[in-house]
């Protein structure tokens, strides 16, 4: 007989381009810390924006996971504004927003970058 895996379910909540020191200390410590959930069924992620990911980082219980909501399709060197997967990995953020369709429709994000970026992922 063949044993049945549960996956477990992801819930997330992208913050897009919003948040002040204050509103991401108010949502964690409020609302995100004070969340009762099975941990063994459900992963909680949230994406603040990418100046505030150390801030939400330290905040919140280590059962809810922070992730980026972008990376660059390059590696580190000069390219201003960028933060790249070596980067993201050595800050401990494991999970990135790659392709959504905000970057592809107003940024013009392409196929191609949408794909370099999954490969640097």
């Amino acid at each position: 007989m063949t044993e049945v895996v549960q996956r477990k379910m992801i819930v997330g909540g992208n913050w897009k381009c919003n948040g002040t020191v204050q509103s991401i200390k108010d949502l964690v410590n409020d609302v995100l810390n004070k969340a009762e959930y099975d941990q063994n069924k459900i992963e909680v992620l949230v994406c603040p924006i990418s100046i505030h990911i150390a801030s939400v980082k330290a905040l919140l219980k280590e059962n809810i996971k922070v992730m980026a909501q972008n990376m660059s399709g390059t590696g580190n060197g000069a390219y201003t504004g960028e933060i790249s997967a070596e980067q993201l990995k050595d800050f401990d953020v494991q999970w990135v927003l790659i392709g959504h369709s905000e970057r592809r429709n107003v940024y013009g994000e392409t196929d191609a970058q949408v794909a370099a970026k999954v490969a640097k992922a």
